[in-house]
């Protein structure tokens, strides 16, 4: 990899994190509460999602432990 792909690799990286902050700080100012929840339960899912792509697409091994841990959360929740 040359100099100038890790360049550029690199501000692509800054430009999705300064996008992601900017989320960050605009979703809850400009959305409801009711679309704030359910942005926050897709994200949820999401980041159960890609930890369940990491460990059993990449690695092969289905992990059961993952959503043991995802049910607990949420009965805690909802307790």
């Amino acid at each position: 990899m040359t100099d100038n792909a890790r360049f550029v690799n690199r501000k692509e990286l800054m430009g999705i994190l300064v996008l992601a902050a900017l989320l960050v700080v605009i979703l809850p100012l400009s959305l409801d509460v009711f679309r704030l929840n359910l942005f926050a339960k897709y994200l949820t899912y999401a980041f159960v999602a890609l930890g369940l792509v990491i460990c059993w697409g990449y690695g092969g091994i289905l992990s059961l432990g993952q959503g043991v841990f995802f049910g607990l959360g949420g009965y805690c929740m909802a307790m």
